[in-house]
């Protein structure tokens, strides 16, 4: 099987412990439960604590234009992952190759999900050994960790 193009790879983040709590909306409508976005849409990752990196994808639900303001800026998408301490450049670079390397389009870079729909214990699910969990879990009614904003700024 031949390599998938990048722009051609989905990214898939799920940040719940329990898969019947995967319903998409984590206590309100910019959280979000689970998310699946295109790699290309991926802007940017850096550093937000010495054991978090967030990364910046082109929002999903704004598109440019959408007040008719001259000087309105979308707001990006985020999702926060949770990584061994200070081994943030290790953990972009594994992404990227995975990325680079898709042979099937698809990776699952986060899923947290320990109970599945039967009620079955199953292993989270990380695209990197140093990837430890989301950022931004309490519980799963409760978790900011994937950020999907509504809103424009701009007059």
């Amino acid at each position: 099987m031949a390599y998938r193009k990048p722009e051609d790879v989905m990214l898939y983040f799920r940040g719940v412990a329990d898969e019947d709590h995967d319903d998409g909306n984590c206590g309100a409508a910019t959280q979000l439960s689970s998310v699946m976005l295109p790699a290309s849409r991926l802007r940017w990752m850096n550093p937000t604590t010495d054991t978090a990196l967030t990364l910046y994808f082109d929002s999903i639900k704004n598109i440019e234009g959408a007040d008719d303001q001259a000087d309105e800026i979308t707001i990006a998408d985020s999702v926060t992952l949770l990584i061994s301490s200070n081994q943030h450049r290790e953990v972009m670079s594994h992404l990227v190759a995975a990325i680079n390397n898709s042979k099937t389009g698809f990776i699952t870079v986060v899923d947290t999900v320990t109970t599945n729909v039967a009620g079955t214990t199953i292993d989270k699910i990380f695209s990197s050994p140093l990837i430890t969990g989301m950022g931004g879990y309490t519980s799963d009614t409760n978790f900011t960790g994937i950020a999907c904003v509504a809103v424009h700024a701009g007059s």
